[in-house]
């Protein structure tokens, strides 16, 4: 099944930075190395620094390098931060 995995979570820069991270080419071959799609990326209207993510992909593939220790420096990397992301998986 195709997963749809929605992340909340805070942001250490500005949303512009966590944006140009995720939407760099490196970032966007990675993601298609995994067979996931990024096809949201926004900000929360009434807070600049609270930002949520939406993917597609192959079941459970996002949601375990999000919930793997050893990922965090990487995830962190693009200025999400790891502690209070709020993760939700949605099958089609």
């Amino acid at each position: 099944m195709t997963e749809t995995t929605v992340l909340d979570f805070k942001l250490s820069n500005t949303f512009e930075e966590y944006r140009a991270h995720m939407n760099a080419p490196e970032q966007q071959a990675m993601f298609a190395e995994m067979g996931v799609k990024t096809f949201f990326i926004g900000v929360f209207k009434d807070d600049p620094k609270r930002a949520t993510v939406m993917f597609q992909g192959p079941e459970d593939v996002l949601y375990n390098i999000f919930t793997n220790p050893e990922t965090k420096p990487i995830v962190e990397a693009s200025g999400h931060v790891y502690e209070g992301t709020v993760i939700t998986r949605w099958l089609a």
